[in-house]
């Protein structure tokens, strides 16, 4: 047997809200009215563009060639051997 869709109830209130808000010091600071139940779980989403972590930069690890693609296991042990026998210092 098949329900119709008329056979489901509507919903009477789907359960979203959009509410304006700020980060001030560290904290989502809501604006306007209304606003969720005390201890309501929320979600924030940011429209704007995360730029990446100051001080952190991307390290180049030197390619191996070899006969076969896939054949060498880079654990952190391998590539530090083999930034050794390059003779890769450090860049600080």
């Amino acid at each position: 047997m098949v329900a119709s869709l008329e056979t489901f109830p509507r919903p009477l209130d789907n359960g979203i809200m959009v509410i304006p808000g700020k980060v001030v010091g560290g904290v989502v600071v809501l604006e306007g009215d209304p606003k969720p139940p005390e201890g309501a779980a929320v979600t924030v989403s940011y429209e704007g563009h995360v730029a990446p972590p100051k001080g952190k930069k991307r390290i180049q690890v030197p390619l191996v060639t070899t006969g076969q693609p896939g054949s060498v296991n880079l654990t952190g042990e391998r590539i530090a051997e083999i930034l050794d026998e390059l003779d890769a210092s450090p860049r600080r």
